[in-house]
């Protein structure tokens, strides 16, 4: 049972993480995605009227620009042309209205979004972590030796470092980040002499891949040497890397191979062209002999709703059929590399063995008899009331 103390002491440190994390650069936007996420009225209330990351913001222009011939041909119609004219505008109507009629927008963005949502996600699910390969690393190349630690890290540290090099030359966001090698070398990243090797090659195509053959050569030497003895770690770490490796080829084929151009351009020239005939179409002119009871309403309700649907559909495959780029919405990865730097190089492997927990409290058995004891002296109306309390300390 936890005490008044430690669920304080709990929720100390969980906001020192969030503050930390926010220091970082880490756009996770943890306000919105609290917004977003509340089921109750007033949360659903916020997400509506959210301004950044909505659907307003993609398409107002777009809302503004038909709303406003929408206006002018209305006023057209109604003060400027003839009963002849006006004869012409009706029959017109109705050849928009059957253009219209035949032309299935839905199903063509409901393709076209779901083929790029599905992309998207899959990009997202390529990006390769180092955890595993990490720990892999952890359990078979052991020892307190100088040249044990340096391996360990620097085999760490190239397969980021393969990873940075990569998105370097996908993302704009990491190349501002790391815009020469000497960043990189700055950042802990490469090493001097490993940047002077790397400068040494002729980048007939993109050099990427070059610190998975250091890789290589640092495993198979701490092999020669006998660092690593055991064969089952070295295929382990090797199939960890290459698996490793295979993602970061998979990212830049995604940047490489992206979804044909002719499909966008057909989604998107019958999205606007749908909106194009509906601003002659959708005009009142009159009780039709369909309905009598036609009403001169001037905004198309029906008609915005439609574009705020439709065009914000081709505005999100938009932004996300790259998401390597700068939007909102795109993927975060500078967040990435920080979080890799400080679980690779920064914190490593060797202090996170050094202050790994004993599996009990036997080391500490007094502390924790004393805790224990002042819990089980709690009333049961004590513990309900921690209980509560415990419950508004999580939410906040």
């Amino acid at each position: 049972m936890y005490t008044i103390k430690t669920l304080r002491q709990h929720y100390v440190l969980l906001r020192r993480s969030c503050v930390d994390n926010m220091t970082t650069g880490a756009s996770i936007y943890p306000d919105e995605m609290d917004k977003g996420a509340t089921s109750n009225h007033m949360g659903i209330g916020r997400m509506l009227i959210m301004w950044r990351r909505s659907v307003y913001k993609v398409v107002y222009q777009e809302l503004i620009v038909f709303l406003l011939l929408f206006g002018i041909l209305s006023v057209v119609y109604r003060s400027v042309l003839n009963d002849v004219q006006k004869k012409y505008f009706e029959q017109s109507k109705v050849f928009f209205q059957s253009y219209i009629d035949h032309l299935s927008v839905p199903f063509l963005l409901g393709f076209y979004v779901t083929t790029v949502a599905g992309r998207w996600w899959q990009q997202y699910l390529t990006i390769p972590w180092p955890d595993r390969l990490m720990l892999a690393i952890q359990i078979y190349i052991t020892g307190d030796q100088e040249l044990i630690r340096e391996l360990r890290q620097g085999l760490v540290r190239r397969s980021l470092l393969m990873l940075v090099l990569l998105l370097r030359s996908i993302s704009p966001a990491v190349r501002r980040r790391y815009p020469t090698l000497k960043s990189l070398v700055l950042d802990g990243v490469m090493t001097r002499k490993e940047k002077q090797s790397f400068e040494s090659i002729v980048p007939v195509v993109n050099l990427f891949w070059v610190p998975a053959t250091w890789f290589a050569t640092a495993l198979q030497d701490a092999v020669s040497d006998g660092m690593l003895t055991n064969e089952y770690g070295t295929k382990l770490i090797m199939e960890e890397f290459l698996e490793f490796r295979a993602n970061c080829g998979a990212l830049w084929s995604y940047n490489w191979v992206s979804i044909p151009m002719i499909y966008t351009q057909v989604c998107t020239l019958s999205t606007y062209s749908y909106f194009i005939a509906c601003l002659v179409a959708r005009q009142y002119t009159g009780p039709s002999h369909q309905s009598l009871q036609d009403i001169d309403i001037v905004l198309p309700i029906g008609t915005v709703m439609e574009l705020v649907c439709y065009v914000g559909l081709l505005k999100v495959a938009e932004q996300i059929k790259n998401p390597f780029g700068d939007s909102d919405e795109d993927f975060d990865l500078n967040f990435l590399i920080t979080r890799h730097l400080r679980v690779t190089v920064h914190l490593g492997l060797d202090d996170l063995d050094v202050n790994c927990p004993p599996l009990t409290d036997a080391s500490s058995g007094q502390a924790a008899s004393n805790e224990a004891g002042d819990s089980l002296q709690l009333m049961p109306g004590q513990l309900l009331q921690n209980e509560r309390h415990a419950s508004e300390l999580i939410k906040y």
